[in-house]
Formats: C-alpha cells, structure tokens, sequence
C-alpha cells in the first residue's frame, strides 16, 4: 500500500463531508435605516453647533470694599502709650483712637514755652530791643512746631462712623504708616467689589456686563451684579496690590502677568446663606466671573470660520 501525501482517516473524513456553507444573505432595509439616522444626526448636530452658543468668561480674583471706609495710620514713630477706642464704637470726627508716647515732645514744648515766657518778660523791661524781638518771634515758631508734634502723637479719627477694628495695642512699636485702626460710616455703608483679571480681557470689558460672584467658604452662593467701572489700563500685580491696602498684602493670590481693575456694587450689605443672613465685610475674598462674549459652538470647534462667518 502506497503511503499518500495525507492520511487515510482524514481522506475519508473530507470524502465523507457533503454540506457546503450557504452564501451570506445581506438585509439591505437595514443598510437603509442605519444612513437615514446616520444623515439625521449629522443634520441635528449641525443645527445644535451652528445655533447654540458657547459663552466666555473672564475669571479672577475678588476682594470686597466697604465704600467709605478709612483706614487710619501712624503719622510718626513711636510706642503706643494708650488705645482709646474698642471695635464696635461710634466716634466722631476727630475723636482720640490712640495715643503715642511723647516724652520728648512734651519736653521740647516746655522747653521752648519757657524760654518764650522769659523773652517776652525781658521784652516788656526793654520794648525797642529789636534782637529780643527777632528771638521772640523764632521762638514763637519753635513753640508752635513743637505743639504740632505733640500733637501728632494723637491718632485721631478722619470721619464720623464705627471703629471697625482696631490694630494698635498698647507697648507695640509703630511706623510711620503702620494701621492704627478702621473706621466705617456709621450709616448707608454700601459694599462693593473690586476684581482683577487678566489684561487679556480689556478690550472685551465694558460697563454693564454681568458679574457673578462666590465668596470663599460659601460654595455656590452666587451673587448677581453688573459692572459699574473698569480700569482704562492694565496694572502689574504689585500695582494692584497697592490698590488693594497695604492691609490687603497677601490676602490674595495674584497670577504673574498684567490685570485690569473691574469695580460692581454689591446688591446689598448682606447676603443669605442656608436661611441665615451674613454681612460683608471688608477684605473678604472670592472669586468673579465676567461674561465678556457668546459664539457659536461650531465657531469654537471651527476657529477658522471666524474669518467668515459676521
């Protein structure tokens, strides 16, 4: 028996095979349907990016204001002697917040008081003294100069109001410039909002334009407002930390590059949250959002449609 290419168990295995596969059978109604939702999609999905708009926003930083507000600063230096005021208090315009120590003040006062008062009684023995009377009058000046340092040691309040807070305490060493305390009017004190955004936006920023604002700690209590200024040029973050206060160093986070100074009035001196109502305070920070253009969707999937399409 010749011995073949295959063997004999799988000769009579494919001889013994009859059936043969049919042809596939393709159900062209299907084909039909599935273009149509095809098309359709295509179509809605066209309309849906050609009429409905993408909005942009122009995010930043948020600190609120109280308008009117003064912040009151040492004129010199020196050690606080004494702390007149306590927060909370009504004061007029003027009233002692602090005093400094003025040892030597006093002592050159006296000094040149005396002298004056020993000059002038020399000046009554003698009236045509003419050296007398030009060290009269010298003396007069240094008197008077050294009223006014004396009297620059009182730390006085600049308008009639509230003492907000109160910074100075007794023993420590102040600048000139240093924060002695705050004073807020005592009646219609509004609250505002200063923002700062990227430059970027500048052009697109006008008077107007909605504002949505979140306060740090109270996650989506919004607060609606419209922009009532905007800076006509863009600033440095360390010219807008000036414009924030001294006080304010610090209390927010500044990206590098330029900013623009957006301001809104807040709708009242108070909000809501959960049932509860809360005051503003000034300092408080947050975060606000300018709605500053609308496109299209397929604009913004398309940027190169910009250039035709109005």
């Amino acid at each position: 028996m010749t011995m073949g290419l295959f063997r004999q168990e799988a000769v009579q295995a494919h001889e013994g095979t009859k059936e043969r596969g049919d042809i596939l059978r393709f159900e062209r109604r299907w084909e039909t349907v599935a273009v149509k939702v095809v098309a359709i999609a295509a179509v809605v999905g066209f309309l849906f990016a050609s009429l409905f708009g993408v909005d942009e926003y122009a995010k930043g930083a948020a600190v609120v204001r109280i308008d009117g507000r003064r912040v009151v600063t040492a004129l010199g230096q020196g050690t606080i002697d004494a702390v007149s005021v306590t927060p909370g208090q009504s004061v007029l315009a003027g009233a002692v917040l602090a005093h400094m120590s003025d040892t030597d003040e006093r002592a050159e006062l006296h000094r040149a008081e005396s002298e004056l008062e020993l000059l002038l009684a020399k000046m009554l023995r003698d009236p045509n003294d003419a050296s007398t009377k030009q060290a009269v009058v010298a003396l007069r000046a240094r008197r008077d100069q050294a009223k006014n340092a004396v009297e620059s040691r009182y730390v006085r309040a600049t308008i009639a109001g509230i003492v907000s807070d109160v910074r100075a305490q007794v023993g420590h060493h102040v600048g000139p410039g240093d924060v002695i305390a705050t004073v807020t009017p005592s009646e219609g004190a509004k609250a505002s909002l200063v923002m700062l955004v990227s430059a970027e936006y500048l052009p697109m920023l006008r008077e107007g334009q909605k504002v949505r604002f979140e306060l740090d700690g109270f996650r989506y209590e919004y607060q609606d407002m419209v922009v009532s200024d905007v800076s006509s040029e863009a600033v440095g973050p360390l010219e807008a930390q000036r414009v924030l206060g001294q006080e304010r160093e610090g209390a927010v986070s500044l990206q590098p590059g330029a900013k623009v100074l957006v301001r809104a009035k807040l709708p009242a001196s108070s909000f809501q949250s959960n049932g509860h109502p809360y005051g503003y305070f000034d300092g408080l920070t947050g975060t606000a959002e300018i709605r500053v253009r609308r496109e299209p969707l397929l604009v913004t999937l398309l940027p190169a449609l910009r250039a035709v399409l109005p």
